[in-house]
């Protein structure tokens, strides 16, 4: 008896020991396994399926070139857009966009680090030990695309400007941009032959950046004065095509291998465009960007397809109590359309879940598709612009009525 006493403990005890260890040999390698397969799940990715609406012969000198409608993301014309290419210095949209929302004060003042010195293909020299500030060496990348400007504000918030490349790519995979590889932060590609992207990338990256209102001031700005060591320098854009009102930013490149690239956003005639031009020549960059946006005010015109103020339809909706209802679209769908293209499908669904009582003007009801060619371009919800509660039945018994109930009952 008493030995039977004493095992069970041990028993006890080797069980847990057997447990434990269990714990620490295979639970580590299936979290292990879950991590690895998270990483494959990233190269599945792809965003090869987006597709240009509009085939318009236009002939351009670049390699690859897209035309994106800043509010939908819909491709209005594109070249070779998901072809990977060399970016050069259209690189440094990604590295503003990471900087700026990784500083709080963009007036402190930092030294320029011994890896940031040099000239760099740059417009001027950085020691190391310079003086300047957050916001000038910003503007330094975006408007003058100084190359070491690009890779002291790396270091600066990551600590390594291997840090900050991983952040781009995270980012980069974050906004959908899954043919794109970042090897470096300013986009010298010569040690670099994994430093690629697509014109598709770039137009979604390039959208994204100018939803922030310092990063849209900073491209946009043709001329400007920073201070190094308490010395002016003046700064002037890489782009030339910030002379025309309408174009608004973005940002020039150009290396060997990457040929002479550029990002545009424009806004004219209420139409608001990401153009996005790669490996072009050094006289043809500027005129492959204006042929397509003279293309777009041509032929592409704003339309409102689904109007949120005009009744869809009337509807009966309930099923013991029937109650007749008017149904709206929940936002309007407007989009750019091509002058000489009708092919419009606007297709309404009413959920049949949904056809019951109550009803309330935050319920999806219904959705409305817009589609071009077969490509979805828009939907929204349908909805109810008032309230109904449930069905209920009121019956009003007077006082007389109750009392001869009662009497009834007495007798």
């Amino acid at each position: 008896m008493k030995k039977a006493l004493i095992a069970r403990p041990l028993l006890y005890i080797t069980t847990l020991i057997i447990i434990f260890l269990s714990f620490c040999i295979f639970i580590p390698r299936t979290i292990y396994a879950q991590e690895d397969k998270s990483a494959v799940k990233y190269d599945q990715y792809s965003n090869d399926k987006a597709v240009a609406l509009y085939d318009d012969p236009i002939e351009l000198e670049a390699e690859s070139a897209i035309l994106m409608d800043f509010k939908t993301g819909n491709i209005l014309w594109g070249k070779n857009y998901h072809k990977k290419v060399y970016p050069a210095s259209i690189t440094k949209i990604m590295t503003g966009i990471l900087v700026i929302e990784n500083i709080d004060d963009f007036n402190e003042i930092i030294e320029i680090p011994e890896s940031a010195a040099g000239v760099n293909h740059s417009a001027f020299n950085f020691n190391k030990g310079d003086k300047i500030s957050l916001i000038n060496l910003l503007k330094s990348a975006m408007i003058c695309s100084h190359n070491n400007a690009a890779i002291a504000l790396a270091e600066h918030i990551s600590g390594s400007v291997d840090e900050f490349i991983t952040m781009m790519n995270k980012k980069a995979i974050e906004l959908g941009a899954y043919n794109t590889n970042f090897e470096n932060t300013n986009g010298l590609d010569s040690d670099f032959p994994g430093h690629k992207t697509t014109a598709y990338d770039i137009a979604i990256i390039s959208k994204y950046a100018m939803g922030n209102e310092l990063f849209r001031n900073i491209v946009n700005t043709e001329y400007d004065v920073i201070s190094l060591n308490d010395i002016e320098i003046p700064l002037k854009s890489t782009n030339k095509l910030l002379e025309f009102k309408y174009i608004k930013g973005i940002k020039t490149g150009y290396t060997e291998n990457a040929g002479f690239c550029l990002a545009a956003y424009s806004d004219l005639n209420g139409l608001e465009l990401i153009t996005i031009i790669l490996n072009s020549t050094a006289d043809k960059r500027e005129y492959d960007a204006l042929k397509l946006l003279n293309w777009a005010d041509d032929n592409i015109k704003v339309v409102k397809v689904v109007d949120s103020n005009e009744i869809m339809e009337s509807t009966n909706i309930g099923s013991d109590t029937v109650v007749n209802i008017e149904l709206y679209p929940e936002y309007d769908i407007v989009e750019m359309l091509h002058v000489k293209n009708n092919n419009i499908d606007v297709k309404e669904t009413i959920y049949d879940n949904k056809t019951d009582l109550p009803v309330d003007t935050k319920d999806d009801l219904g959705l409305i598709e817009v589609s071009l060619e077969g490509n979805l371009i828009g939907s929204t919800n349908i909805i109810s612009r008032e309230s109904i509660g449930e069905p209920c039945i009121y019956q009003d018994i007077s006082y007389k009525q109750r009392n001869k109930k009662i009497i009834i009952l007495s007798i």
